[in-house]
């Protein structure tokens, strides 16, 4: 009854405030778009990672220089274009080189590789070994995973080649009952201490009828079996340069997933 007398005696004003909404909308986004009002400032910054990535993924049993590089990317939307034009660097942005970080992806982010070669040893680098491929009508295979200087890091596993799985000695990582999957993954994630063990020895139980085509070279890194991610809680000089040069309105955000500092990436393809 209220509603309809409300109507009767204010009849367009439902379409008036319907307009200055959408008015006022287009002009706080004008605003801020054209540069007089900026999104971030010092009391609403902005979230951003930098993480010095160290990349050893490529086909298993070649020697293969590892290639590292300074990632930096946002959880806000919209680019880093004036964030890089500060820091400098030599940051290069855009959609063209998506990261893998194993427990999520950036698909826009920025990159240099400017003195990145310096801060980590080829000792820190993760290895997944296979000690053993037992093929036929059940395949199962044997890897030994060396996390080297690293006691947290994410592995995923292909579900759509690996029916089961297990972990010797930490069976605690691995539930009993049917293996979770996303995507065509199941993601083990594992922080431990100090004294935190840092090789592990995993069986993968094929599916049957597993893959037996030879995949070309321009699908390998899209047909892998394991993919790796070692998080060191080390911050390299070329890492900490560019927080130092961290514009006002930038602070450092990170989710329980992401990875610090510094993070080596490994993988291993379906056709080891």
């Amino acid at each position: 009854m209220q509603l309809n007398l409300f109507r009767v005696l204010f009849p367009g004003a439902k379409t008036s405030i319907i307009v200055a909404t959408c008015v006022l909308f287009g002009l706080s986004l004008t605003v801020v778009l054209s540069g007089v009002v900026p999104p971030f400032t010092e009391d609403t910054a902005r979230g951003v990672n930098v993480v010095h990535v160290v990349d050893t993924t490529g086909k298993y049993g070649e020697k293969r220089e590892p290639s590292s590089h300074i990632s930096l990317f946002s959880t806000t939307p919209g680019k880093l274009v004036k964030e890089v034009a500060q820091i400098g660097e030599g940051f290069v942005c855009g959609r063209d080189k998506p990261l893998d970080f194993v427990t999520f992806s950036v698909k826009y982010g920025c990159w240099t590789h400017n003195d990145t070669g310096s801060g980590w040893s080829e000792s820190d680098i993760p290895t997944l070994h296979v000690e053993s491929d037992i093929k036929g009508d059940c395949r199962i295979t044997e890897i030994l995973i060396d996390t080297k200087a690293s006691t947290r890091w994410s592995l995923a596993i292909n579900t759509e080649e690996i029916e089961d799985f297990r972990l010797k000695d930490n069976s605690e990582l691995i539930p009993l009952d049917d293996k979770s999957s996303t995507d065509g993954w199941h993601i083990i994630q594992f922080s431990g201490g100090k004294n935190a063990p840092t090789k592990f020895n995993l069986t993968l139980f094929w599916i049957k009828n597993y893959t037996q085509i030879a995949h070309t070279d321009d699908s390998m890194t899209e047909h892998l079996l394991l993919k790796l991610r070692t998080d060191v809680d080390r911050l390299t000089a070329p890492a900490e340069r560019v927080l130092m040069k961290l514009p006002a309105w930038c602070s450092l955000f990170g989710k329980s997933t992401s990875p610090p500092t510094l993070a080596f990436l490994s993988s291993l393809p379906v056709t080891f």
